[in-house]
């Protein structure tokens, strides 16, 4: 790895060398350089409105990061996207001309991804919709990994002069991050929510509670054993999305979720703080995990662990990642003890599966994994059917997988809930409950509101929903 006291001149040799020992004269390139520890929220407000396209991942203490412009990419609106995805990560893993000496694990090549929940039939492709994917080899990765930090850069380049320029770029914002050790981060502003709100959630609460008690009644009768249904509230806001502020309350408010924005262009964002990983793959070894059952963390979280109705959500959950294991040929895992965990203002039950494994592509992984019974619903076919007829919208990206694959495999994908996506001066919001033998209309709509209201409040000044 090229430390990060060189000096430009020796920094060129290095890569210079490298690409002379490769013995190309042109390719996609990639040129990995070590730097001093950053704050990632300083560094994505400084760069997060010179480039069109961006991605931001934080994670406490675990690997984070954020991606700037795009290399290479696709976008699909259409059947087979992960076979498209699985083609498009080995493709352009093989073709990538790595210039750097030796690369830790956190630091390798990335490419990003974000589906859609699913391919629904209902989608008409209006301005609204979202692709079905979208995979993206950053042209700059800032990455992040506990104290030690790395720059990347990908291109593609003709010859030695394009990639001295090249390097040259990567030089020229090493130095812009440098220089923002010293930065002291803007005043945000905090914005007053829109009076409409209250009224837009109480207009939706009829139609929501309309479908909750259908869900119910497919419950009782038997028809399904569990089902996710979802609410959506739109709002207006006129004011700029001040979204490094609510990164910041985002951190402060909501520890162990992970942090995600995918800013498709100034007029396009999603954005949230995901408190379930669908699995990771680091090293041959896989966790998958179960959250399901919720709870305000203001009460006593604890009680979900004696809450009969909370505890059956949840092991179906259980039951699903097992048998997908069982599918997928993987017997040797262990099971951690079933506990809650707080994630700032909602808790949840949780439970990890663990297994050394060999061999396995991530794509694989997704194909099977999702979507799980915690967004779903058990069975899978039966509780999307009805999802898909019930839902009086497309979900688009909501509870749908987001992550990234590296060079070498190592993969993780969170699902992409507790967030909000910005589109046309308008906040949309989706909040689901899932619903088994027990459940009780008013408190899966309290739920729906408890997860609305945890987001609200980091962006707004806002009294609590009742």
């Amino acid at each position: 790895m090229m430390k990060n006291n060189l000096i430009f001149s020796d920094f060129l040799k290095v890569v210079f060398s490298n690409f002379d020992k490769k013995g190309v004269t042109s390719g996609l390139v990639s040129i990995c350089i070590e730097i001093p520890c950053i704050d990632l929220i300083d560094v994505y407000e400084f760069f997060i409105d010179k480039y069109s396209f961006s991605s931001f991942w934080e994670q406490d203490n675990k690997m984070s990061y954020i991606a700037l412009e795009k290399c290479k990419y696709i976008t699909l609106e259409g059947p087979k996207k992960l076979q498209v995805a699985k083609e498009f990560n080995s493709c352009n893993f093989k073709n990538i001309i790595d210039l750097t000496d030796k690369n830790e694990s956190s630091a390798l090549s990335k490419i990003i991804y974000f589906f859609s929940f699913s391919e629904n039939v209902k989608k008409k492709y209006t301005l609204c919709d979202v692709p079905d994917l979208e995979a993206i080899l950053p042209k700059i990765l800032v990455i992040k990994n506990n104290n030690n930090c790395w720059l990347r850069i990908n291109a593609y380049v003709d010859d030695k002069s394009s990639l001295r320029t090249l390097i040259e770029e990567l030089w020229t914002i090493r130095n812009q991050i440098l220089s923002l050790r010293n930065h002291k981060s803007k005043n945000s502003l905090n914005y007053p929510i829109m009076n409409y709100f209250e009224d837009s959630l109480e207009l939706s609460n009829n139609k929501l509670n309309q479908l909750i008690n259908k869900g119910i009644q497919l419950v009782d009768e038997g028809i399904l054993e569990k089902i996710v249904l979802a609410s959506r509230v739109k709002i207006e806001i006129k004011n700029k999305l001040d979204l490094i502020n609510i990164l910041k309350k985002l951190k402060t408010n909501q520890p162990n979720t992970c942090r995600y924005v995918w800013k498709r262009n100034s007029k396009e964002i999603i954005f949230g703080a995901s408190p379930e990983k669908l699995f990771s793959l680091t090293k041959h070894n896989l966790v998958l995990e179960a959250i399901a059952g919720t709870v305000s963390s203001d009460l006593n979280p604890d009680e979900l662990l004696k809450s009969y109705k909370d505890i059956q959500e949840h092991d179906y959950v259980i039951k699903y990642l097992i048998k997908c294991l069982d599918v997928l040929k993987i017997n040797n895992f262990t099971k951690s003890p079933l506990k809650v965990t707080s994630f700032g203002d909602i808790s949840h039950l949780q439970t990890l599966l663990c297994s050394k494994i060999d061999n396995i592509c991530p794509f694989d992984l997704l194909k099977i994994l999702h979507p799980s019974p915690a967004v779903c619903g058990s069975p899978k076919k039966e509780a999307m059917n009805w999802i898909n007829t019930l839902e009086s919208f497309s979900r688009g990206n909501y509870a749908s997988p987001i992550g990234w694959v590296d060079s070498e495999g190592n993969s993780e994908f969170r699902v992409a809930i507790r967030g909000a996506r910005y589109f046309d001066q308008n906040l949309e919001f989706t909040a689901g409950a899932g619903i088994v033998k027990g459940s009780i209309a008013k408190k899966e709509i309290d739920e729906i509101k408890l997860k609305f209201n945890s987001l609200l409040k980091q962006i707004f000044i806002i009294k609590t929903i009742k």
